[in-house]
Parts: structure tokens; C-alpha cells; sequence
């Protein structure tokens, strides 16, 4: 297969090999794939909305202890699907 890369994502490549992190332009492209799919499993968070949470899991392990990790997760779907039926 291959891509069309305009120079702008062809530069962001470069600068990643150029930084040694990455040994080829095809793991940069496999890191930025893992990356969206790791994005599309865990959900995408509106501006600010992740800064929000992580501020609010603080406040209640100061204040109740930690939170169960599945529950806080179902709350967090239910909160994005209740606003998706509010905002067709």
C-alpha cells in the first residue's frame, strides 16, 4: 500500500525519526494507528472533559476514598449517551 503524506505530516515524521524514537517512517505511521485505536476503544473526550474528570476523581479520593473503576466507567457512558439523546 501506499499513502500520500502532504509536507506538514511528512515534516512530523521527519522530526519523529530525526528524535531517534522511531526507526522508520512505517513505525511512526504503526505508532499514530495505535494511537487511534487505542482513542476509538477508550472514547474520545470533549475539550476540557478529561481535565474534569481526573480533577473530580482527585476531590473524591481526598474526600470518599477511590472510586471503583467500572462503575466510574459505566457513569461516564451513561453521562455521553443521556447528552447524545439531548443533542441529535
Amino acid at each position: 500500500m501506499r499513502l500520500a503524506i502532504d509536507n506538514e505530516m511528512q515534516q512530523f515524521i521527519d522530526e519523529k525519526l530525526r528524535a531517534g524514537r522511531y526507526a522508520s517512517a512505517e513505525d511512526v505511521v504503526r505508532a499514530a494507528l495505535a494511537a487511534l485505536r487505542q482513542q476509538e476503544f477508550l472514547g474520545d473526550f470533549a475539550s476540557g472533559e478529561l481535565e474534569s474528570l481526573l480533577a473530580e476523581g482527585e476531590q473524591s479520593i481526598s474526600s470518599e476514598g477511590t472510586l471503583d473503576a467500572d462503575e466510574a466507567m459505566l457513569a461516564r457512558r451513561h453521562r455521553r449517551s443521556t447528552r447524545g439523546a439531548d443533542h441529535p
